[in-house]
């Protein structure tokens, strides 16, 4: 007979083994990028022609992602036809994470004595945070955050936050109109909520969301991720006015091409983000 027990000790000893080892070297090799994209800024600062909102640092390009290596996870289809260098190469941010961190740059002021709750606290926005001196309380409800809560239930107080990020959450949660409403109800009258979601141009209602498809092959085949439970359409910001906020879009082709504020990795990755006040 086995012991399991053995085996299951010995399996988590090495998770955080993996845990321990992997951090500190990730982190060293941020690090180096780090020192050699500034050293380039210094010596040829005219070759660095874009910029990352959300690390603060100048770049001569960004660089392709993992998620065509990835086929369980990410459906390849969706990411023939889009550029796929839009990798900050230093923090990892995406362009919705760039058009988000110049609408955060722009209201910086405000932000810093702003209330504000941070679903699913993404590092690369972390790190504009504590560049620009902003502090949020963090969410989440499997991964490590301040407050480990279920979006479309908080339990926290009514009126409690001048600000609400989500960013690219709404695709994962059960209830999505539950969750908006939950969030509604949590902001201050006035408050903010700042969103983007996964955008489908082939989805012409506003959301495709089927509650019977439920394996992660299913999910993968349907919505481009495995782990998605919808994907929404183009007009998608009708639903957010639907649940009682006074909506406009900040789309990509109005940032600064110097961000990157393209559609990409896959193509559902719209570069729209909404900013949606609670009437």
């Amino acid at each position: 007979m086995k012991n399991t027990g053995l085996g299951s000790a010995k399996g988590a000893l090495l998770k955080a083994a993996s845990r321990f080892l992997v951090g500190p070297a990730r982190a060293a090799v941020r690090r180096g990028r780090e020192v050699r994209y500034k050293a380039k800024a210094a010596l040829f600062p005219r070759r660095m022609a874009y910029r990352c909102p959300c690390c603060g640092m100048r770049l001569d390009g960004f660089s392709e992602g993992p998620y065509q290596k990835r086929p369980e996870r990410y459906d390849p289809r969706r990411y023939a036809s889009t550029r796929q260098d839009v990798l900050c190469p230093v923090c990892g941010s995406l362009p919705r994470h760039r058009m988000l961190a110049l609408w955060c740059e722009g209201n910086a002021e405000a932000l810093r004595s702003a209330h504000i709750l941070y679903f699913a606290p993404e590092r690369a926005m972390m790190r504009w945070m504590a560049r620009n001196g902003v502090r949020c309380t963090t969410a989440d409800l499997s991964a490590p955050a301040d407050l480990k809560l279920d979006i479309q239930a908080t339990g926290l107080p009514g009126g409690s936050y001048d600000v609400v990020v989500r960013n690219h959450e709404l695709e994962h949660v059960d209830d999505f109109r539950a969750a908006l409403g939950e969030v509604r109800r949590v902001l201050r009258t006035g408050g903010t909520l700042v969103c983007s979601f996964p955008m489908d141009p082939k989805v012409v209602d506003l959301v495709d969301e089927d509650p019977s498809v439920r394996a992660p092959e299913e999910r993968l085949r349907r919505y481009g991720q495995s782990d998605h439970l919808r994907v929404f359409g183009m007009r998608a910001g009708r639903l957010l006015e639907e649940a009682g906020f006074d909506v406009e879009e900040i789309r990509g082709e109005d940032c600064p091409d110097e961000i990157l504020p393209v559609v990409g990795p896959a193509d559902y990755d719209a570069n729209v983000l909404f900013r949606c006040v609670k009437a």
